[in-house]
């Protein structure tokens, strides 16, 4: 019978030490921050380009970073780098910035 990919993890994690399992737990909070991030961020910057009426398609022909990227940025699936924060951020008006999160994610 085949089984699931949970049941495999399960079945994985049965022979881990207590480190394991805490490095483990670890990894999973860190990840889940970093996709939340990536989630707003991608919000902010479709608010952002839509405050200003402009289409994926313009906002590319602007800043010269790929629509394809936008789009994965916006969607929260893009790693953009800091100069391709930098220019759209500029193109829409706006600045990165860095601000105290109200929440411990951690």
């Amino acid at each position: 019978m085949t089984k699931s990919l949970s049941e495999l993890i399960a079945g994985a994690k049965e022979d881990w030490s207590e480190e394991d399992h805490v490095i483990f737990e670890a990894a999973t909070g860190a990840f889940a921050l970093e996709a939340l991030m990536q989630s707003e961020l991608g919000s902010a910057l479709a608010e952002a380009r839509a405050e200003l009426n402009l289409s994926q398609q313009k906002l590319s022909e602007i800043t010269g970073v790929q629509q394809s990227e936008i789009s994965r940025i916006e969607n929260g699936l893009g790693n953009p780098t800091t100069s391709t924060l930098t220019r759209l951020a500029g193109a829409l008006g706006r600045r990165v910035t860095l601000t105290r999160r109200d929440a411990d994610f951690t």
